[in-house]
Formats: C-alpha cells, structure tokens, sequence
C-alpha cells in the first residue's frame, strides 16, 4: 500500500511542477520564408509553406518563387522530430513526394516551362519561440528530384540544396 501511496504522489508531483515540453499530438502551421538553392536559378527565393503533423507525421504543401518568373512547389509527407525546451527546439524531417517546377527554377536551362517529378527530402533546422503561436527558424533541406524530359522520354534528374529563413504560425494540442 506504501508503494502505491508514493507512486501517486509521485506522479501527481511530477504532473503539478515539472515544466512543459510543449509535446504536441497534432498541430497545424503556416509560415512564410525566404531562401536561397544552390542549383537552378541564383536569385534569392520568397515563398510559403502550410503543414500539419500527428505524432511524428508530417505532411506539407512547400511553394517558392524565384527571379524571372521562376517557381517550384512540393507536396511531401514524412517524419519529422522536434527536440528541445519550450523555447528552442531543433527539428528534424524527412519525407518524399511530388514536386512541381515552373521555368525551369531548378534545373536551368535544361528545364522546360513547366513539369513535374517526385522528390524525396531531408532536412533539419532551428527554431525559437517568439510567443505562444509565432516561431522564428532557420533550416537547410536537402533533395533529391527526378523529372520526365518533355522532349525525349530520358529523365532529368538532380539534387539541390535549400538554405532558408522562415517565421512560423501554429497551433496544436
């Protein structure tokens, strides 16, 4: 009976003063970001990216927009972790999906007007609590893509890398 006492105080204890993780089941989020790739075309990149995970899936609809009329969009779904305090966290993601390049954005002149491809992707970045909604952060993410020629019927295909700043909107249980 001693035993079960001290288990429930315990518990109670840790329940009543230990701090929060911020642990979320669910979230959803929205966050505008600027960037810079490093194959394609050089210009720096504006965009935004709408997401929402469970546990530890993730899933995302990712758009930037590039000089000269030049864009790409992703739809990926993966894992993602995030590790950290309430404050700060570093995260972690991982995915594959479809990817949609506009202008030939990332594979320059070899690309067409527009086409499509899968695209698989990892990245990790860190991120700052600004208040209880709003996050700042700072990532690189890297991929992998491969494209249908539009003339011959040879894939394209090519890696890239992502640098990018991004303020974060979200909400979560």
């Amino acid at each position: 009976m001693k035993k079960l006492l001290l288990g429930i105080v315990t518990v109670v204890a840790i329940g009543l003063f230990a701090t929060r993780a911020d642990a979320k089941i669910a979230a959803v989020y929205a966050s505008g970001q600027g960037g810079i790739q490093s194959t394609g075309q050089n210009d720096p990149g504006i965009g935004f990216e709408l997401g929402a995970r469970v546990l530890i899936f993730d899933g995302y609809l990712d758009y930037m927009s590039f000089g000269d009329n030049q864009a790409v969009s992703r739809g990926i779904f993966g894992l993602r972790g995030g590790f950290g305090t309430p404050a700060f966290r570093l995260v972690l993601r991982g995915g594959a999906g479809a990817i949609h390049e506009e202008r030939g954005a990332l594979t320059g002149a070899l690309g067409a007007p527009s086409r499509t491809g899968g695209v698989a992707r990892l990245g990790a970045g860190v991120e700052g609590r600004l208040n209880p909604v709003l996050w700042l952060g700072f990532g690189v993410d890297g991929e992998t893509y491969k494209f249908a020629d539009s003339t011959v019927s040879t894939p394209t295909q090519g890696s890239d890398v992502l640098a990018s700043m991004k303020l974060m909107f979200e909400l979560g249980i």
